[in-house]
């Protein structure tokens, strides 16, 4: 499963990522996705082949259903809740170990057209 981070989470989670062997990008540093509308950036990111990885967990799950009232494809959404991953430098390492276990007990399972949600993770 490759993921896709959202524009605010922070490009240090993907970088430590791809050192695990994930493939990661962010859409931070990318001149293309920067500043994208959410639709668009889901689009993008279906083109990608790409999962959605987002802690903006009201605008994507409302536009996972428009999504599937459109009866519009996109290659999956994996929200956060920022409760339990708030955003900081502090707490890159939960981020980087709950994907990590996320894509190591996944494989290759496909989240087409799916909107589910990462959980914490005990480290490692």
């Amino acid at each position: 499963m490759k993921l896709l981070l959202d524009e605010m989470l922070d490009a240090t989670i993907a970088e430590r990522l791809r050192q695990r062997g994930h493939d990661v990008v962010t859409v931070q540093g990318d001149s293309d996705l920067q500043g994208k509308k959410d639709p668009e950036l889901l689009q993008a990111a279906r083109a990608m082949r790409r999962v959605l990885v987002t802690d903006n967990v009201q605008d994507f799950a409302r536009l996972h259903q428009q999504f599937l009232a459109a009866n519009e494809a996109h290659a999956g959404i994996l929200l956060a809740a920022p409760a339990s991953f708030p955003r900081s430098k502090r707490t890159i390492r939960i981020w980087v170990t709950a994907l990590d276990r996320y894509l190591r007990e996944s494989g290759q399972a496909s989240l087409d057209g799916l909107c589910t949600w990462l959980s914490l993770a005990t480290a490692d």
